[in-house]
């Protein structure tokens, strides 16, 4: 499983904070997920002024956006997509960072994903075929 860094979970996170432990954490959801690091695009965007940017992790099936979200709340935004060059994929999901530091929770985020990845992966194949 993952660990959620405890500074990503305090309410006075910081850019740098957020761009640091945010690439760590989206490595370990790609590895309890199953994505080999070569399989993946892992990249910060830290914005200018004002803003605390987001950290992406981009696959050939999901794409995951970890940001800072209205309420200044951490959000994971996870979605399927059709490849590396796919920036629109799926329906956008979002699950607050702060909701997956149980076990239980963060087990049923990786599961999903790994669902969504699969049916991405079908989905792919199907219409390369």
């Amino acid at each position: 499983m993952f660990q959620i860094p405890k500074n990503l979970v305090d309410r006075a996170i910081t850019k740098d904070t957020l761009h640091r432990s945010g690439k760590r954490l989206l490595k370990e959801i790609a590895q309890a997920v199953g994505i080999p690091e070569s399989d993946y695009a892992l990249r910060s965007n830290k914005g200018g002024d004002g803003v605390m940017g987001e950290v992406v992790a981009h696959s050939d099936s999901l794409y995951l956006m970890l940001h800072v979200g209205s309420g200044s709340t951490l959000k994971v935004l996870y979605r399927t997509c059709t490849s590396k060059k796919d920036f629109s994929g799926g329906m956008n999901m979002y699950v607050n960072v702060s909701d997956l530091v149980s076990s239980t929770a963060s087990e049923r985020f990786i599961e999903k994903l790994k669902n969504l990845g699969n049916l991405s992966k079908r989905q792919n194949a199907s219409h390369a075929a």
